[in-house]
């Protein structure tokens, strides 16, 4: 590829001029069509890459293990059916294979985009006549320096990648990271991203995150604890926690959340003024606070319904209407302040002074 290397040494020297010209019109051309066929290769790594991301996602998604696909092509040459039965926990299993694949997916593209790009940059350089090598000993010593300097970033990179293999969490979970609580918008190498129930967005650093709890992987849990009083009858409780979530069967937009059987497995625990019941019911991810405040109210229709008491706070007095009818005069009396006596006069006594003694005789 012709180079600048010289230019006119005389104004007046028209075929240096055209000369000079003719040799930049022909670098330049070469140069951009160097740069377009590397650009075009570019393109074509990147389209090659997201056909494979593309594959890879869908492989995750679907599921599917080769010794099944084969099977199933056994029993297709033999032209025998597979009953196949997909129960809950299967179609949620294939629901949370699907997020996880979209979330691998959207890590694999940026990846894919940053390599093609570096990779375009330094070719681009290269062609067009500036020196790569110097670029490489710089990033070589900045990596060096990075190594040392930014550990935390190298550790949260390392703990995005664990997070996505490992599937802890993905996007569209309810999670507790400690720090934070809220749904998982995004999933990346580096940071979390999360949103609280007030609106609050959190970008929480994958390698402070030392423990966490996903309240959405796979199926979710009704769990309501409910104190008595102490003389309540256990089994009219129980059965009245069981109803009040066999109720919301009833509700159109609500029974299709249910997965399992609601379960009040007897007395947790107790004191000397209270029992408490607990009701477990196993529901779809992300429906178990709907189902909860509909089991609460259905609750406490029934409690009145059926005179159940709940336990009263600890040093607190309840009395009925009836019975506070007959303190009201003692209320009153105890209310209306006692009359002040009435002012006596005051006398006042005057006392004879004190005879001085006789004079003693010698």
């Amino acid at each position: 590829m012709p180079t600048l290397t010289t230019s006119p040494t005389s104004a007046n020297d028209n075929a240096s001029w055209l000369d000079y010209l003719r040799t930049w019109a022909e670098s330049a051309s070469d140069t951009l069509i160097t740069v377009g066929a590397i650009s075009l290769g570019a393109f074509i790594l990147w389209m090659i890459g997201r056909l494979i991301i593309r594959g890879i996602v869908r492989g995750i998604s679907e599921g599917m293990d080769w010794t099944e696909d084969r099977a199933r092509g056994v029993l297709t040459k033999v032209k025998l059916s597979r009953v196949e039965e997909e129960s809950i926990q299967d179609q949620l299993r294939d629901e949370r294979r699907v997020a996880r694949a979209h979330t691998i997916g959207q890590v694999l593209r940026a990846g894919l985009n940053v390599v093609i790009l570096a990779i375009w940059v330094l070719t681009v350089l290269s062609e067009t006549g500036i020196s790569v090598a110097p670029i490489l000993a710089s990033a070589g010593i900045v990596g060096v320096a990075l190594g040392f300097g930014a550990q935390t970033v190298v550790r949260d990179l390392l703990a995005g990648l664990f997070i996505l293999l490992e599937d802890q969490y993905g996007v569209g979970d309810v999670v507790d990271t400690g720090e934070a609580t809220g749904l998982v918008e995004e999933v990346g190498l580096r940071t979390t991203r999360l949103r609280s129930l007030d609106g609050t967005v959190w970008f929480v650093p994958n390698g402070e995150i030392r423990r966490v709890g996903n309240m959405s992987q796979l199926y979710s849990r009704v769990f309501i604890e409910v104190r008595f009083a102490f003389d309540t009858d256990i089994d009219a409780a129980r059965d009245a926690m069981l109803d009040a979530a066999r109720m919301t069967r009833d509700n159109e937009d609500l029974k299709g959340a249910i997965i399992g059987e609601p379960e009040v497995a007897g007395v947790e625990s107790m004191d000397y003024q209270s029992v408490m019941l607990r009701l477990l019911m196993q529901v779809k991810p992300l429906t178990q606070w709907t189902l909860m405040r509909a089991i609460r109210q259905n609750m406490r229709d029934l409690f009145l319904e059926r005179d159940i008491h709940l336990a009263a706070p600890e040093g607190s007095l309840i009395q009925s209407g009836k019975d506070l009818e007959p303190n009201k005069a003692v209320l009153a009396k105890k209310r209306t302040p006692p009359a002040r006596p009435a002012p006596q006069a005051r006398t006042t006594a005057t006392k004879a002074a004190p005879a001085k003694p006789a004079p003693k005789k010698r």
